[in-house]
């Protein structure tokens, strides 16, 4: 019931392609000038590789390796929700859970400490964790951090330096691979820190173009005199979104294991919840209940506006496509051949002052696919997503 899996596969594959161009960039312009632009080219993709395989291994393999407690947890709350528990059942779903050893208590023994230090200059990560629904204590994932950023550095490292050291003096190829080692692994880092916001940030997008149907669902189930707390539960059997079974799931865990009311359980969704308007949502059934208000007129008027927004906001992701058409004509095609024309030109009439040649690779290998990266970004985040 929590976003354990990591990012999906078509974000990850963007963050590696990022990765590949920062690296490339970066490895390039500190390389060519000692073993020339060709060679520097052939460093510097393998280089970029390896840090493609190590976005790769935070972002995509990394969150599985380390759901060990997450799939226990989510077995029991489903059995609980469900009510359909037995023991040899029980028995079967343990056994069909494929579980990986949580690496979190390993980071945590040896880098426990440095994360305590290091958790009050991180203050939202605690908040980004819970929006994301990933479960882990701040300084257990920040454990985690360092352990990976460790990892990927003493990689980075040990695979760049004997490379270089076949063109360079070993004292710069030292250099150079203590220099790459370190970007890789404040990239990896990095990586690690803005994850659980941005699993925050999808989770948000997912529920708010879910809460149309959703809220008309509800509505027609208080219409019935159907009690909130059995609304919520009915919800976890009906086909709405799996984001909004999350959620919800995280309503009736706090009820049927941790004890709690209903309203009390509601409130504390309230606090945790990426979404602003899952959260007006639950703060009017808070109204409502509290003042003995007509729950089915609530929740079919919030439908209604949720139903109209909805339109609002895809009429003008529809509208914004054209204009970020018009962008990349300008900046992905034209652009690009202007400044490989002019590169030509200054070199025909012999420029001084310029490397036409490594501006050229820098045009070509960098500039290009950075710009496409930068507009399929742009466009993945804007654009109207099937629902």
């Amino acid at each position: 019931m929590s976003q354990t899996k990591g990012a999906s596969l078509p974000d990850v594959l963007l963050l590696c392609l990022i990765a590949i161009l920062v690296a490339f960039t970066v490895s390039f312009l500190l390389i060519f000038r000692a073993i020339g632009a060709i060679n520097a080219f052939g460093a510097s993709l393998g280089v970029s590789l390896l840090a493609a395989v190590a976005v790769f291994g935070i972002t995509y393999t990394y969150p599985r390796l380390s759901s060990h407690i997450k799939l226990k947890e989510k077995v029991k709350v489903e059995e609980i929700e469900k009510g359909i528990m037995g023991k040899e059942e029980g028995k079967k779903k343990e056994k069909s859970k494929f579980e990986f050893p949580d690496i979190g208590a390993f980071a945590y023994k040896i880098f426990g400490g440095a994360a305590e230090k290091i958790h009050p200059q991180m203050k939202d990560l605690d908040c980004n964790l819970r929006r994301a629904l990933i479960r882990s204590t701040a300084e257990k994932y920040i454990a985690k951090m360092i352990l990976v950023t460790a990892i990927i550095f003493a990689a980075t490292f040990a695979v760049t330096t004997p490379i270089l050291i076949r063109w360079a003096m070993p004292f710069i190829a030292l250099g150079m691979g203590l220099s790459l080692a370190a970007i890789a692994g404040a990239v990896g880092f990095m990586v690690m820190y803005i994850y659980p916001s941005l699993a925050a940030g999808s989770r948000r997008s997912k529920i708010d173009a879910s809460l149309n149907f959703t809220t008309q669902y509800m509505a027609i189930l208080a219409g019935a005199e159907v009690t909130p707390e059995r609304i919520f539960k009915s919800l976890m059997n009906s086909d709405v979104d799996q984001v909004i079974k999350d959620e919800i799931g995280e309503i009736i865990k706090r009820m049927d294991i941790f004890g709690e009311d209903f309203y009390t359980a509601l409130n504390s969704r309230i606090m945790e919840t990426p979404s602003r308007k899952f959260a007006d949502l639950l703060k009017g059934m808070l109204a409502v209940g509290s003042m003995g208000g007509n729950l089915r007129r609530y929740l079919h008027l919030q439908g209604k506006t949720f139903m109209r927004q909805r339109r609002i906001d895809l009429k003008r992701q529809l509208d914004g496509l054209g204009i970020l058409a018009e962008i990349y004509i300008s900046m992905g095609v034209v652009l690009p051949i202007i400044i490989i024309i002019m590169l030509a030109t200054m070199s025909f009439i012999g420029s001084s002052g310029i490397d036409s040649l490594m501006w050229m690779y820098v045009t070509t290998f960098v500039l290009i696919p950075a710009t496409s990266a930068l507009m399929l970004l742009i466009i993945d985040t804007s654009v109207p997503k099937e629902e």
